[in-house]
């Protein structure tokens, strides 16, 4: 087969999964498979079913609608699932609100258990099967204003938009019986839908007790909760009641799991409020009462998904998960640029790595000894495999689902290197070649800076990596200090200094790789980021003029007007900056690239999505006004509807469009090798959605 280049038409025949749920006897594996309706310029994302002995991918559930978060009922004959099925026509950038469903796991039709007037999340199975518990709203009726009156500073949230008013609880719907379930028309079940907390105060993370006596959930019901990161453990009777604290934490507690013995609870969190880089670790609390127990305190590492890509955003990877004996639990190690599967000793407080492949996992289950995972790699958007704890050096894949597309594919394959950062500590990187280019021949190179700055770049799929290369391109990217992944002293390195030391590290970086490659043409240089890597971007052109090309995208351009117009920033003077606004500003203006814009002779284009609440438009518009009042040349691109996730989860057409302006630029802007003009048409020209 004749090979080509990837295009911005490749993303939109992307299959994307996620969500792997292993049955109860192990021998069965759900999740969720995600496409593009090029159409409807939409995202379908349906069940699939898979058979742990391998063979056919049967898709379970189908049609005009996106379902989620499959979870199986004890016994293995049904499986609950989240759908905005019939959900009706939203305004655009909104998501459809989704109901609870239940479905036969041999198959049939879905019944309904509760409306989306609940706006249902996070759903558990009693271990009889009898009832689910889920966090949801209470209904309210439509306001009869469209004034917001403001009363709470979280207020608003990136994704989800403004707060309506309404705290988080945890329910439970009984399950009917399931011989008239099968029969009924699952019109409405919320009359058997029961309210377990109160109060204002959000929870979350209901898990039953193995003997279904109790939930633990997890709540911020401090005084001063909306200004303040701190949750706990609560304990909740399932048949209603008081809740009663576990924990006392001076951190953030999240995803409780029992022990099969209902004696512990396990959780993941931190001790430390100030700090949103710290490392997540495994704790365990007596469900009787008393002191939470650090498990992982010797193991420098995060228990978390660290890594950034193009390919998702937020997955669901789960908390920890007990082993039948009760003698370990499993975790996922953010590991250096790769995610990790560990198993961690309940009485030893040892941690043992399962699991050395280099690449990111985003979606886990173990049932007994055997585990599913959904993984990535640099060459692989994401796939389910499956191995036994005893020996996970077997493992098998069990789905290909871009495999006809990526046999038609010529990649880049990434190649890593460490350098010496300007502490001398070593860093990861990367450098992709141009794809298919002539060895040797020289190449205009793009510098790519990740966000955070406490995720990481990984061994994962970038499909904007490859396209730039595709399009003639070089791509040098790094984990500078402040990536997660390599310790508490190197993530958090970057507090109060935003645009010192970590600027020096990325940039070393670059020449790093210039020294190693000959073929990156140090005339012909581009940089792009986005978010913290957009700040970065705006704060380099301020600081060099090495750069004859730049695209910033989400970005930061003032600290101190996104303190108070972002849905988190007003929490930096907590954990990043010295201080707030009123006890730095000059320290806050410092450390703004929009101090520094009259030095900036780079042409730039700024990319940003209009309903960012995390880095809000103004900080775009701010940093192109400067630049357009000081004649320099600046495009800005505005995209309607989306979050800061635009490049993840946004609106296909919108992404597709994202990715036409970056190569536009870079091509119109940096010389290349002459190999590469024969390859632009493909990517600037082709896959509208």
């Amino acid at each position: 087969m004749t090979k080509r280049l990837i295009t911005i038409d490749d993303l939109l025949a992307l299959k994307w999964v996620s969500d792997p749920q292993l049955s109860p006897d192990g021998t069965r594996v759900v999740f969720v498979q995600t496409v593009v309706d090029r159409a409807a310029d939409t995202y379908h994302a349906h069940l699939w079913m898979v058979s742990i002995a391998g063979g056919e991918v049967r898709q379970f559930t189908s049609g005009e609608h996106r379902d989620a978060l499959p979870r199986w009922s004890p016994d293995g004959r049904w499986i609950a699932f989240l759908s905005d099925r019939g959900a009706g026509e939203t305004a655009p950038g909104t998501r459809r609100p989704k109901k609870l469903y239940i479905i036969p796991a041999d198959g049939g039709e879905a019944q309904l258990l509760v409306p989306n007037a609940y706006h249902p999340t996070d759903i558990a199975w009693a271990p009889d099967g009898q009832r689910l518990a889920f966090v949801g709203k209470l209904p309210q009726d439509e306001p009869s204003s469209d004034v917001r009156v403001i009363t709470r500073i979280r207020y608003k949230f990136d994704g989800d938009g403004f707060w309506d008013g309404r705290y988080k609880h945890v329910f439970t719907v009984a399950i009917p019986n399931p011989a008239a379930l099968a029969v009924s028309s699952g019109a409405d079940a919320s009359n058997a839908v029961q309210q377990l907390t109160r109060g204002d105060f959000d929870h979350v993370d209901p898990v039953w007790s193995p003997d279904g006596r109790s939930l633990a959930v997890i709540a911020n019901r401090n005084p001063d909760g909306d200004v303040s990161n701190i949750t706990d453990v609560w304990l909740l009777p399932t048949s209603g009641g008081e809740l009663r604290r576990l924990t006392r934490s001076v951190g953030p507690c999240a995803q409780p799991a029992w022990s099969p013995d209902g004696a512990e609870v396990a959780y993941y969190g931190h001790d430390n409020a100030a700090m949103n880089a710290t490392n997540t670790n495994l704790w365990v609390v007596p469900a009787s009462g008393g002191d939470p127990v650090n498990l992982t305190h010797s193991l420098d590492r995060s228990l978390e998904h660290h890594i950034i890509t193009d390919m998702r955003a937020h997955p669901q990877v789960g908390g920890p998960r007990w082993s039948a004996s009760g003698e370990g639990l499993f975790v996922l190690i953010a590991e250096g640029a790769t995610g990790q599967l560990g198993v961690v000793d309940r009485r030893r407080s040892e941690v043992r790595v399962l699991t050395s492949r280099r690449r990111e996992i985003f979606g886990l289950s173990i049932v007994g000894d055997r585990v599913v995972i959904a993984a990535s790699d640099p060459l692989t958007p994401g796939d389910l495999s499956t191995m036994s704890v005893a020996d996970p050096t077997a493992e098998r894949r069990l789905t290909a689902v871009n495999q006809p597309l990526l046999d038609e594919l010529t990649l880049s394959v990434p190649e890593g290197f460490t350098y010496e950062g300007a502490d001398g500590w070593p860093i990861e990187g990367w450098v992709m070649r141009p794809a298919g280019a002539p060895d040797g021949a020289p190449a205009a190179t793009v510098l790519q800076i990740h966000g955070g700055p406490h995720g990481a770049y990984g061994e994962a799929f970038f499909h904007e990596f490859q396209l730039l290369a595709a399009n003639g391109f070089a791509v040098v990217y790094t984990n500078p200090r402040g990536s997660q992944g390599y310790g508490q002293r190197f993530t958090s390195a970057t507090h109060h200094d935003w645009g010192g030391k970590d600027s020096e590290d990325i940039l070393r970086g670059l020449d790093a790789a210039i020294a190693r490659y000959p073929f990156i043409d140090s005339a012909a240089l581009g940089v792009a980021g986005g978010s913290y890597g957009g700040f970065m971007t705006n704060w380099i052109l301020g600081h060099t003029d090495r750069f004859k090309a730049a695209v910033t995208m989400r970005s930061i351009a003032n600290h101190l007007s996104q303190w108070g117009t972002s849905d988190l920033a007003f929490m930096k003077g907590f954990f990043e900056f010295p201080g707030e606004p009123w006890d730095a500003p000059t320290w806050y203006w410092e450390h703004s690239p929009l101090a520094y814009v009259e030095r900036i002779t780079t042409p730039l284009l700024i990319l940003h999505s209009e309903q960012d609440l995390r880095c809000p438009i103004g900080e775009a518009e701010q940093f192109f006004a400067a630049l357009k009042k000081l004649r320099r040349e600046v495009v800005l691109v505005r995209f309607p509807h989306e979050s800061h996730d635009l490049s993840r989860i946004g609106q296909p057409g919108h992404r597709a469009e994202r990715l036409r302006w970056i190569v536009k630029w870079f091509v119109e802007h940096l010389p290349r090798s002459v190999s590469a003009p024969a390859r632009e048409s493909a990517a600037v020209d082709g896959g509208s959605a």
